[in-house]
This record gives structure tokens, sequence and C-alpha cells, in this order.
């Protein structure tokens, strides 16, 4: 599957605009920072099950191979990977704006 094709599935609710700009559009720093989030405490919140392994990277536990590591992943047996964002619009199938209203729930 290309990251065409999953993004093209993905639902797109509609969100309402708080923390966005007046323009009704995330601001360039606020993607930013959702970009660079760390995604083992955000996962754990949110009931993945990570096992720690070397170096920082985190195995999520029932999802074979995905492995994260600070605010990046790698699905190798899917052969996706990317930042936070991707991570939510692509793993769990979230619009932009949803992945961006979970990312900054905590800022």
């Amino acid at each position: 599957m290309t990251w065409r094709s999953i993004k093209q599935i993905a639902p797109a609710l509609g969100a309402d605009t708080q923390g966005k700009s007046k323009s009704g559009k995330w601001t360039k720093e606020q993607i930013r920072r959702a970009r660079r989030a760390p995604l083992a405490p955000l996962l754990r919140e949110r009931g993945y099950h990570l096992r720690e392994k070397p170096h920082g990277n985190y195995l999520v536990e029932d999802e074979g191979d995905l492995v994260v590591k600070e605010s990046y992943w790698i699905w190798e047996s899917r052969e996706m990977k990317g930042n936070a964002i991707d991570f939510f619009m692509l793993v769990e199938c979230r619009s932009f704006n949803e992945a961006m209203e979970t990312l900054m729930e905590k800022d």
C-alpha cells in the first residue's frame, strides 16, 4: 500500500477550529511542534502497550514490528514510516485535523 492510497481512505471528518489560527488553519509552528511530539508517552496514554528496546526504541506490542523512537516510527512489514502526525494519519487512519488535535491537546 502506498502513502497516497492510505491517505485517500483516511476519514475526512470535520473538526472544530480550537487551537487553529483565525483563518481556520494550523500555524506552521503548531505543525512543526506536532511533527516533533514524543510518541511513546502519548501512545501509552492512549492504551498502546510498548516494550522498551535498545537505543530508545519502543516496540508497539500487538502490532508486529511497529517501532517508535522519539517522534518517529517505522513499520517495516507494511513499508510505512513517518513522524508523529503521520502516525495518527497512517496507522490510526485519522484526518490531518484529528491528528493535529490529538498532538496539540498536551501543548
